[in-house]
């Protein structure tokens, strides 16, 4: 090969590696485990889990992350160790090669924490505890920090310790708020961190302990996620949460009514995609939506016809939804529309799916 040739062949392999830089997106995977929390984190061959659900769904994440072509993951982050956060990493952290482990320091009774503590001694993987204004090398175009828990910990609450991680590729952000609640925002809105995200991973689940009015304004999310279990019994998420979320004018989208969500962005805008997988147990394809179809998608619709409730839960339904029919008679409420029964701040089902 002449000088001249292998000059062109070296700086075209230099234009195609820059192009390829300058495409690299980051993919963010919301992964419907029921009720607990899950997150992929996909970039430039980067690997990152943010806990795993529950020990029964371990196999679940397992499944997601074969799906998504992982082979290993640089970092696990176990927020706190409660067991639908750190149950599921029992079989990830023995089936993976996993790199390394951050931690939010806090010890739990529970017999999986003894488990996932052992399982990362015996297989002699890095172990760090999260504090306030850590960073994160995992790649020089993906900008990762610890915003929570601080230095001095909350007094007694695994929720409020979460690990807060806020990940920036470019112009768009990621915030991930665990389980923390009130106390763990209002710190955060105490501090000199610059909470404004496009995606905020909502905190527990969407319960009534966070997503303040202060806190929401300081995000101004786009794009909201909540990892919750269908017909949960804890309610979540709470109407007065999706009421909060509504009012910034962004969507919403849930595991529970929703599958797995996708985040994808290049740095500049970003596309949203929902559907199930074959690792669900109850598989069916949900089409895909862009993030200029978003508003439209989460936006309030109508739907003729007879829906019911009960006054005891903020969820409605079809009649013959299994749920309905547990309604005692006392307690039934009806509606003569989807949008009548919104309005009086009931959700829908996430059994049944109405409109």
């Amino acid at each position: 090969m002449n000088r001249s040739n292998f000059k062109l062949i070296l700086l075209a392999l230099i234009i195609a590696t820059s192009l390829a830089s300058a495409s690299e997106n980051l993919t963010v995977s919301f992964l419907d485990v029921g009720q607990g929390d899950a997150e992929l984190l996909q970039f430039n061959g980067h690997n990152v889990l943010i806990d795993a659900g529950t020990q029964e769904m371990g196999s679940r994440v397992e499944c997601y992350l074969k799906e998504l072509g992982v082979k290993d993951l640089d970092l696990v982050v176990a927020t706190h160790p409660h067991e639908d956060h750190i149950g599921g990493l029992l079989t990830v952290l023995n089936d993976f090669t996993v790199r390394q482990v951050l931690d939010s320091g806090q010890e739990h009774t529970a017999p999986s924490f003894d488990t996932y503590l052992n399982l990362i001694d015996r297989k002699n993987i890095p172990f760090a505890v999260a504090e306030r204004g850590q960073k994160v090398d995992l790649d020089p175009g993906l900008k990762i920090e610890v915003l929570s828990p601080p230095i001095a910990h909350f007094i007694n609450d695994l929720n409020e310790n979460s690990v807060v991680l806020k990940v920036t590729y470019g112009d768009v952000s990621f915030l991930f708020m665990g389980d923390a609640s009130t106390e763990a925002e209002d710190s955060l809105l105490a501090s000199t961190y610059n909470l404004d995200a496009d995606v905020l991973k909502v905190g527990h689940h969407g319960s009534n302990s966070g997503s303040s009015r202060a806190f929401l304004n300081a995000v101004t999310p786009t794009v909201n996620v909540i990892e919750v279990g269908a017909g949960n019994d804890y309610g979540h998420p709470t109407s007065k949460t999706l009421a909060a979320l509504q009012n910034t004018g962004s969507a919403i989208y849930r595991t529970d009514l929703n599958g797995n969500i996708a985040v994808t962005t290049d740095g500049e805008g970003i596309t949203v995609t929902t559907g199930r997988s074959s690792c669900s147990s109850s598989a069916h394809v949900i089409p895909s939506i862009t993030s200029t179809q978003a508003t439209t998608a989460v936006s309030t619709t109508s739907s003729d016809g007879t829906f019911v409730g009960s006054s005891k839960s903020d969820k409605y339904h079809y009649p013959t939804c299994s749920a309905a029919k547990k309604i005692k008679s006392a307690n039934l409420v009806t509606f003569a529309s989807s949008a009548e029964a919104k309005a009086r701040g009931y959700v829908p089902c996430g059994i049944c799916h109405p409109p």
